[in-house]
């Protein structure tokens, strides 16, 4: 379904507007098809100043980041998301970041994005950052029509235990970790796999596994949630879409051969919380 939405950007930070002007803009979103489509304009800002400018998006608290090419009329894509809920943070990075310009629509998640400005801005963002995130965002794109972010808001108790996990997730990377991310979070990541039914395929495929299936409220559609193991120790942390829909395809996706459902796979390092290559597990 065709959507548009419109952010005017208001400036919170005179330091990056041209002397005597005040910095404005807009960020246009479009869903047309399978993709979000988000176009950047920006007048009156400071461009002599050295440093990299960035749009911080969040949509529904699932945030998102992109470095900035030109302020005149950048666009990109994203995989498809709400726009009833939409958050953004236009940041000049130097030595650390600044707020310049901020807007939202509906719940306002503008403080949330300036507490990740460092963390979102990092050049290794768009592969690394938010596998849960990439993978939501993911999940959305392959089941056309399924919220995603409702589960949170519709599902009775034991959703909640995917919120929280979801949650700590937000918090390592808002906080700049880069080790022991499954420390960090596996309180939360331990209440889901009490919450939900294991995923016995998965269990007996892998050594030193377990697997969970999760089911979106009031559909047939599901994801599976595990953590693979080596010599006792956690190595990977993975979200599998079933492999039911011919044409998916994402660099970062494992295809994973099982019977009787294969799975798409993400496999997170434990250790760092990034997008991962499998060695020596299968």
């Amino acid at each position: 379904m065709y959507c548009k939405r419109i952010l005017i950007l208001q400036q919170t930070n005179a330091r990056f507007a041209e002397r005597g002007k005040e910095l404005c803009g807009l960020v246009k979103l479009v869903n047309n098809g399978n993709d979000t489509s988000v176009t950047v304009f920006v007048t009156n800002a400071d461009v002599r100043m050295l440093g990299e400018w960035w749009l911080l998006l969040s949509f529904d608290r699932v945030p998102f980041a992109r470095q900035l090419n030109t302020l005149n009329n950048f666009v990109f894509s994203l995989p498809k998301q709400d726009l009833e809920r939409v958050s953004c943070l236009l940041v000049k990075k130097e030595d650390k970041c600044f707020e310049a310009a901020r807007a939202h629509i509906g719940e306002n998640a503008c403080d949330a994005l300036y507490r990740q400005m460092d963390a979102l801005s990092r050049p290794m963002q768009e592969e690394s950052y938010g596998a849960y995130e990439q993978f939501v965002a993911s999940t959305e794109n392959f089941y056309d029509g399924a919220n995603v972010n409702k589960l949170k808001l519709q599902a009775d108790n034991r959703y909640k235990s995917v919120s929280d996990y979801s949650d700590a997730f937000e918090r390592f990377y808002a906080a700049g970790g880069r080790t022991d991310y499954y420390d960090s979070v596996k309180k939360e990541i331990g209440k889901v796999f009490v919450e939900f039914p294991p995923y016995y395929p998965l269990i007996r495929k892998y050594r030193e596994c377990f697997f969970v299936r999760i089911d979106f409220p009031k559909t047939d559609k599901y994801f599976v949630l595990g953590i693979l193991q080596k010599e006792g120790r956690i190595r990977y942390i993975c979200y599998g879409l079933p492999a039911e829909k011919e044409g998916f395809s994402d660099k970062d996706f494992v295809y994973v051969d099982n019977s009787p459902t294969s799975f798409w796979m993400l496999f997170q390092d434990a250790d760092t919380g990034q997008i991962s290559a499998i060695n020596g597990l299968v």
